[in-house]
């Protein structure tokens, strides 16, 4: 018996042995082995991702701590030069260039522009290009971000413009800012159909004038210094989520806001009331809040009452333009139809109960929403983008938030647009008029069992839109023959219009060609500021040495990330080892 267990001893020594000689290849071992030129591209490859996705200065692969790490996984692979690196870049660019340039070609392409200053002081400009696909699929495409050393005149901007104009290709409608260079620089321009002021710089105007009155204004200082308070106090937060668990209150932290940002400040206010009882306590509390911090921290009760009263005013405004400022979805057509029932019989209408304080609020951004939105005089409404774009969307085209004198100057603009339009068309597939629309049935029943609960989506909408919202679309198409057809083809709240013109586009052939045009245009310059934040961590303190035309092709290929992808996948970096 002792015999045959040393031999099983034996025998397991041995095939130990055999396993730890094919045990698995270490990372040192891996690194030792010869590096292929294929290999040598692909890191290549990989280094020049790392640079254009973390959107880094050349000089980041130089560094000695960069070397050693590269050095102990691939002993045998040497860092290309600057240049090399930048030639690679540049390629991708071109290339990325090019492609978009053929994306874009026959389509009606709309631009959203925006100055601003880099950290290091530094002025640029950004273009993004916006249209709508042979698909109807919402297309966002970032074109170039160009230092402008120059003076911002109006003729300056107007000649940069005019410059990414002619080299991209015709452009049906530009969205700026309202700075007044901008707004001259418009009419200096000719490559271009329309332009439109930015909305979400027109609502910021117009409800920072309700939100700088004085009495309103003292109440959000006050709230202010509250959250301030407790931001900087870890005394006071402490005892806030106590406070919180005690009261059975979300444990939510206070938010603080941005002046430029009107909407900041709405959710400032809207987390501020939300723990109203838990920051009371705390300011109450004598062994947390000393007494003469406490009397200065306090708001009156008359304030808490105003903050109550202007929150169901501002939340509907803070969600229209959320709405308008979307990128990849259609916001310009929801300007007029929120704009005007706003202002007419929604959140903006004075109540019995509102106070002195929120009854001013109300009346002065209201009397700006009718100012710069022009509700007032009706000039030039009927043939202006936003119109234009609410009769081609299928949820608005009744248009019946608009007075009848209007409506019909808007439908004599369509038709006449459609015979404008009608020497480029083939001439075999009827009259002028077979796509003019000339009615709207809505249905405001909406098919809806008696007592069914509106989804969140449904109530948001009807609360924007009010009673001119419909969510049962039926189109209505008057041929030459004088028969009358009316497909009928519902619009749920939550389709974009897009969807509805892909499977209408063929039943109304020259109405969506107008379409395609209108309900790309974007309602805000938020696209193009969207690049700040991205711009901004770019162009740092620490990266300060970054060449502006380096600039332009990181946030170019970075923002085009999805586009670039493919160009890479297109690339052959090698086999694997």
């Amino acid at each position: 018996m002792a015999s045959a267990s040393s031999g099983n001893v034996s025998k397991e020594k041995r095939q130990q042995s055999e396993q730890s000689n094919v045990r698995q290849t270490t990372i040192g071992e891996f690194s030792k082995r010869p590096i292929t030129d294929h290999r040598k591209r692909k890191i290549t490859g990989l280094l020049v991702n790392f640079i254009v996705k973390d959107i880094r200065p050349l000089a980041t692969v130089s560094g000695d701590g960069f070397r050693d790490i590269i050095h102990f996984f691939k002993p045998g692979y040497v860092i290309p030069s600057h240049t090399t690196l930048w030639n690679t870049i540049t390629h991708q660019y071109d290339e990325l260039r090019a492609q978009l340039a053929s994306d874009m070609k026959d389509q009606s392409v709309s631009l959203t522009t925006d100055l601003w200053t880099s950290p290091t002081m530094e002025p640029y400009i950004t273009v993004t290009a916006h249209y709508l696909s042979a698909t109807w699929e919402m297309k966002a495409k970032f074109l170039h971000t160009c230092l402008m050393p120059e003076r911002h005149t109006a003729a300056n901007i107007a000649q940069r413009l005019t410059d990414t104009i002619r080299e991209w290709g015709v452009v049906f409608c530009v969205i700026h800012d309202n700075a007044s260079s901008m707004n001259l620089a418009m009419t200096l321009c000719e490559d271009f159909s329309h332009d439109l002021g930015c909305t979400g710089h027109t609502l910021q105007l117009a409800i920072k004038a309700g939100l700088d009155l004085p009495e309103v204004a003292k109440a959000i200082d006050a709230a202010r210094r509250v959250v301030s308070h407790f931001r900087h106090s870890a005394v006071a937060t402490c005892a806030l989520k106590k406070r919180q668990a005690q009261l059975n209150v979300k444990e939510n932290r206070l938010q603080t806001d941005c002046p430029t940002r009107w909407n900041s400040t709405f959710t400032m206010l809207e987390r501020l009331h939300e723990q109203h009882i838990p920051v009371q306590a705390v300011l109450e509390d004598e062994t947390v809040t000393k007494s003469t911090k406490r009397k200065a921290l306090s708001l009156r009760a008359s304030q808490w009452e105003l903050i109550q009263q202007l929150l169901p005013v501002l939340r509907p405004l803070a969600k229209a333009t959320t709405i308008m400022c979307g990128e990849m979805h259609v916001g310009l057509s929801f300007i007029y139809p929120v704009i005007l029932n706003m202002a007419e019989d929604g959140v903006l209408r004075v109540e019995e109960s509102d106070v002195v304080a929120a009854r001013n609020f109300k009346n002065a951004v209201r009397k700006q929403l009718k100012t710069r939105f022009k509700l007032d005089t009706e000039d030039d409404l009927a043939g202006s983008v936003p119109i234009m774009a609410c009769i081609l969307d299928p949820r608005f085209k009744d248009l019946h938030f608009l007075p009848e004198k209007t409506r019909v100057e808007v439908k004599s603009h369509l038709i006449q647009l459609l015979q404008d339009g009608e020497a480029d068309q083939p001439a075999a597939t009827g009259g002028a008029y077979d796509d003019a629309p000339t009615d709207i049935n809505v249905d405001n029943n909406n098919g809806e069992e008696p007592g069914k609960k509106k989804t969140r989506l449904e109530s948001d909408y009807e609360e924007l839109f009010g009673p001119h919202y419909a969510s049962k679309i039926v189109c209505q198409h008057l041929p030459r023959g004088g028969t009358r057809i009316s497909p009928d083809d519902p619009h749920p709240h939550d389709e974009q219009p897009s969807g509805w013109w892909a499977r209408n586009e063929k039943q109304f052939p020259r109405l969506a060609k107008l379409a395609k045009s209108y309900l790309a245009v974007r309602a805000t310059s938020t696209p193009s500021e969207r690049v700040f934040s991205l711009a901004g961590n770019t162009i740092t303190r620490q990266r300060s040495s970054l060449h502006p035309a380096h600039v332009d092709a990181l946030i170019f290929l970075n923002a085009n990330q999805e586009r670039r992808t493919r160009i890479i996948n297109e690339e052959d970096f090698g086999e694997s080892e």
